[in-house]
């Protein structure tokens, strides 16, 4: 008998067991019929009669011993395992029940090669760099190509704002999988205001594979897209895809989840090169099981990891961020220097500076842009400018479809020289490509304060330094993460002269982490997985999947969603919804409302449900008033003054 297989076979339990309802706890006082103990203590009914070959497992093949050095990495290595199951369990039931839908499926990737050498005609279009901006960012380009030559692992990409980090870290991850034979590229992003940004610079990198070539897979997809067909929304399923553009919530809650379809695509991520865009937005109270996934794909996995921020947080593992990665390998030579070539903005800090004054300061420019830390802030100084197509309001108030007509026509108005002064939650803030000559941004975390600066003289245009001004607000800042952040970077900034600088970053997130390193797993999701192992066989491995699925939530579930019929296809959205009574119907309509979406807390919801708001089939909640959608504030409910959440959560 094999020493191995009453260890192996109670870890198979725990897949066999959740192969259908999802992966269960091992053990729980709150639904005990519902535990994989439960489940283990059930007569099973004799099956002696059985074929030989089925009846008897001749010899069990050991898990890898990397699988036993933590209760981490034993529940890791099974929700890899039970990726593998359910999605073959799905693949081939879906071959025998519906084969159309089996044929539809991707069957002719492109390969990283073929993608590689597209990107690389691409890239070559550009021609030779004319300007100092056009230089750096060839060199970074170059270092990623030589980089990628390195063995797999951790990396970290710290490019400054505007230096064609999307395309070079492309470069990177293609030229890194097909030297190493690894399958695919999986591009994370925390903010859905951003990814179509980041997925077209690929499509268009990539054009001359086809529209397939790029799967998104977030919330926010129009599914009335070209790029959205059957093909793409079968491979989003288990994501048979060679380039993934995902979000962070997509992402690190499908590592943590129980459900069968979330985990169908888990094992893609094996072999794979991970991008994590903007890193470092990963929220403080997930931070150690979110690096704890890290750390496991890229030494287990077979997986890179990159790392790519304009602001690298301080996240390496130290005698006082002990939870932190092993030491990444930096792509950039020498982050320094690159900084202060690409260098083209000048922050100043003008400390308190009330509204009364704010405004004429705004009025003053022709085009400025002022970004601020809750969507109240936006609304009363929005509100205190003068009435004119040149001043614009832009928040999370206003639905996705809403919001974007307005940036593309911001863009335009930037572009064309017309006056244009933009007041803005900080939505706008990471990968948005506008540019503006002055920014003004409230107090807030250095990394905020970067990425704001970021859309100020992004291309370097200017004669001169675009000009960043950092003001405190009359109002005091709200609770939570937008207060600590800032009274962080308040006790930073006057100790450097460049507060942008990598000392003044590094500086800021090793205070911000050490003063909320108790936060860093507030959910308690590692004590999910005990690494003491019992004396009692039957004790062995009692994780808890099913709390540990419902406990990670980047965002948090006491929000209502308010779709908004804003435009012609809003309307015929709703039209849409009110006449759907077949259930199968409903899904495909759910997708499109997405883009019409304004999220806001219950009490607000309830407080409107059956007034300003109809519910349709008890699961779409669509605004029955214009009067209370704004069309340049958005959501108001009609209520001068918007909620201000306590800290807005990456989407």
């Amino acid at each position: 008998a094999d020493s191995s297989l009453p260890t192996v076979g109670r870890l198979l339990a725990y897949l066999l067991a959740g192969h259908h309802a999802g992966l269960p706890d091992g053990i729980s006082s709150r639904e005990p019929g519902s535990t994989l103990e439960s489940r283990l203590k059930k007569t099973i009914p004799d099956w002696s009669s059985l074929p030989k070959d089925l009846a008897v497992v001749p010899q069990m093949p050991k898990p890898p011993s990397f699988a036993f050095k933590s209760g981490h990495a034993t529940s890791f290595f099974l929700r890899m395992l039970f990726s593998c199951l359910v999605d073959a369990d799905f693949l081939c039931t879906e071959g025998f029940m519906d084969k159309g839908r089996a044929s539809r499926r991707p069957n002719n990737l492109p390969t990283i090669t073929e993608m590689e050498d597209c990107l690389q005609r691409h890239l070559a279009k550009f021609g030779k760099a004319e300007t100092e901006v056009q230089n750096e960012r060839a060199g970074i380009l170059n270092a990623c190509l030589d980089s990628a030559e390195r063995a797999p692992g951790l990396f970290s990409l710290t490019v400054p704002t505007g230096g064609g980090k999307t395309l070079s870290s492309l470069a990177f991850a293609l030229k890194h999988a097909r030297l190493h034979g690894m399958e695919r590229v999986v591009y994370v992003i925390p903010f859905t205001s951003i990814i179509d940004q980041n997925a077209k610079v690929f499509r268009d990198a990539l054009a001359e594979l086809g529209d397939d070539v790029v799967l998104e897979h977030h919330s926010n997809l129009d599914p009335d897209s070209k790029h959205v067909t059957q093909t793409t929304r079968l491979a989003s399923e288990n994501w048979d895809a060679r380039l993934i553009v995902t979000t962070n919530v997509q992402f690190f809650e499908s590592l943590h989840a129980k459900e069968t379809s979330r985990c169908r695509k888990l094992h893609r991520l094996a072999k794979s090169v991970i991008i994590l865009d903007e890193a470092q937005t990963l929220p403080i109270s997930y931070m150690k099981p979110c690096l704890k996934a890290l750390e496991q794909l890229s030494t287990n996995y077979g997986s890179s990891v990159v790392l790519c921020t304009a602001t690298q947080p301080a996240i390496v593992k130290r005698d006082d961020f002990k939870i932190g990665l092993s030491a990444p390998h930096e792509i950039i030579p020498d982050p320094p220097r690159l900084y202060a070539a690409l260098k083209r903005v000048e922050v100043t800090n003008l400390g308190t500076v009330p509204d009364a004054e704010l405004v004429p300061l705004l009025q003053t420019h022709s085009q400025a842009l002022c970004i601020v830390s809750t969507r109240r802030h936006a609304a009363e100084l929005f509100r205190a400018l003068p009435k004119s197509a040149d001043n614009v309001h832009l928040s999370a108030l206003m639905c996705p479809e809403h919001r974007s007509e307005v940036i593309t026509m911001i863009r335009q108005r930037v572009k064309d020289g017309l006056p244009c002064r933009i007041i803005s939650t900080q939505l706008i803030e990471a990968g948005v490509d506008l540019d503006f000559p002055v920014v003004y941004r409230s107090l807030a975390g250095i990394d905020s304060i970067a990425q704001a600066a970021g859309r100020c003289n992004r291309e370097g245009k200017l004669a001169g330094m675009g000009q960043t001004f950092v003001f405190k607000p009359e109002r005091s800042i709200p609770a939570g993460y937008l207060r600590q952040s800032a009274q962080v970077a308040e006790q930073v900034m006057p100790g450097h002269a460049d507060v942008l600088g990598l000392a003044a970053v590094e500086h800021y997130f090793r205070l911000h982490y050490w003063q909320r390193e108790s936060e860093m797993d507030a959910k308690k999701i590692m004590e999910c997985w005990p690494t003491q192992q019992p004396k009692k066989p039957e004790d062995l491995f009692l994780y808890m999947f099913k709390t540990c699925s419902e406990k990670f939530r980047f965002i948090e579930s006491n929000y209502q969603s308010v779709i908004i019929p804003w435009g012609d296809r809003g309307e015929q959205l709703r039209d849409d919804i009110a006449a759907a009574f077949d259930p199968r119907d409903q899904w495909p309509l759910a997708r499109r409302a997405q883009r019409f979406i304004v999220s806001i807390p219950e009490p607000l919801f309830n407080a409107n449900l059956g007034k300003s708001i109809t519910t349709y089939h008890d699961r779409f909640h669509v605004l029955n008033s214009s009067v209370d959608y704004h069309p340049q504030m958005g959501l108001t409910l009609g209520n001068d003054q918007p909620y201000d959440p306590e800290s807005l959560i990456p989407s």
